[in-house]
């Protein structure tokens, strides 16, 4: 990572536990809907429960 606008965007959807495709529409569109946050909710909780 050397400090980039996609590294940035890279951490961003991570942390988020988003995909960086799913990251940069909701940046573009500015809309997070309810199917996207329930996702990014799983993604992290999986994580966690293991």
């Amino acid at each position: 990572m050397d400090g980039t606008e996609e590294d940035d965007a890279v951490l961003d959807a991570w942390v988020e536990g988003a995909t960086l495709a799913e990251w940069y529409e909701s940046e573009r569109t500015g809309i997070v809907t309810v199917s996207m946050r329930v996702k990014w909710w799983w993604r992290r909780t999986r994580r966690v429960l293991r």
